[in-house]
């Protein structure tokens, strides 16, 4: 672990620089209103706001699971989104409702009906587990996985592309509407996390002791898992699922400040606040595809969050194989 309050300095300073830096790159030359605030500017609010959430939904997820390799797309969030937004685009649904798109609004749906169900599949079993609520997450997402491949075998080839392109995850967008629609579900997540970092602390010690230091364990470990969802399912409805940066962030602060969730969170939260938006700047410029064309952001944290994934998982100790 580094001196805290070094790291907060630096990253303080890495945010500071990423969201007045991040949209100039690549800038074509036109006028700032032309370009910069209409297109340039709303995608880094979102890049920024969709980092930081991920990266504290991350480090949420990780202390529920007591597993390093969570991440919140683990529980079939993403899955519901993306296979509302599959649908919609299928039958055709377009506009505006309420003055917000009716596909982010469908995929807001769908993530939180995914959530819904994975918490009623897990308090048919006594006692709310983490492990029942793993599989029933993976189990969601898995089925959502497969209807939406069928949503793909039935569409044309225009709404295969739409679909395969939110299934990407992006953050391009031409307004402030959809930074304003996430923040209120990153702001209510992100809250509830730091009103329970000592629990998150305890619960990362065990059930035994976390109830031995007076925490209601099921109670908490419901509380964090509405609140990190709600985060994911806010950032997933408007930018899609965009994978791994709740894993990669969390992990790099805890190397950085350590393990307590009272400087955990807000490491992440600026970590992935730079990550993101960085990211993105990268991916926007079709450097690594050699043209014009924007990568999704989606593809390019899915190749690092792969790659680091794979390194996680070989520095990991041997286990004992199941005979």
């Amino acid at each position: 672990m580094k001196d805290p309050r070094l790291v907060f300095i630096v990253l303080a300073v890495l945010f500071l620089a990423t969201a007045a830096a991040t949209p100039l790159i690549g800038w074509p030359g036109a006028s700032f209103e032309q370009v910069g605030w209409t297109l340039r500017v709303p995608r880094v609010c979102v890049g920024l706001l969709a980092g930081a959430g991920l990266g504290v939904a991350g480090a949420m997820f990780q202390s529920l699971f007591r597993n390093s390799l969570a991440d919140p797309f683990t529980l079939g969030v993403s899955s519901g989104a993306s296979l509302a937004a599959a649908y919609c685009v299928l039958h055709g649904v377009s506009g505006l409702l309420f003055g917000i798109s009716k596909l982010n609004l469908a995929a807001l749906g769908g993530a939180l009906v995914c959530v819904l169900i994975v918490y009623g599949i897990a308090r048919l079993k006594q006692g709310f587990s983490t492990g029942t609520l793993l599989l029933a997450g993976v189990t969601i997402g898995f089925v959502s996985s497969a209807l939406i491949v069928l949503a793909m075998y039935r569409a044309d080839q225009h709404d295969i592309q739409q679909i395969v392109k939110w299934l990407m995850g992006s953050c391009e967008v031409a307004t402030f509407d959809p930074a304003l629609d996430a923040f209120v579900f990153v702001l209510v997540g992100t809250a509830v996390a730091i009103y329970s970092h000592r629990e998150l602390d305890l619960l990362m010690m065990g059930e035994i002791v976390a109830a031995g230091r007076g925490v209601p364990v099921r109670r908490t470990r419901r509380r964090i898992y509405f609140a990190a969802s709600l985060i994911t399912a806010g950032i997933v409805a408007q930018c899609g699922p965009i994978g791994f940066v709740g894993l990669v962030i969390p992990h790099v602060m805890r190397f950085l400040v350590g393990p307590t969730h009272r400087l955990l969170l807000p490491a992440s939260m600026l970590g992935g606040a730079i990550f993101l938006p960085i990211c993105d700047a990268v991916a926007r410029t079709g450097v690594l595809v050699g043209s014009s064309r924007q990568l999704p952001v989606g593809v390019l944290t899915n190749l690092i969050g792969g790659g680091f994934f794979l390194y996680l998982l070989l520095r990991r100790k041997e286990e004992s194989p199941i005979l």
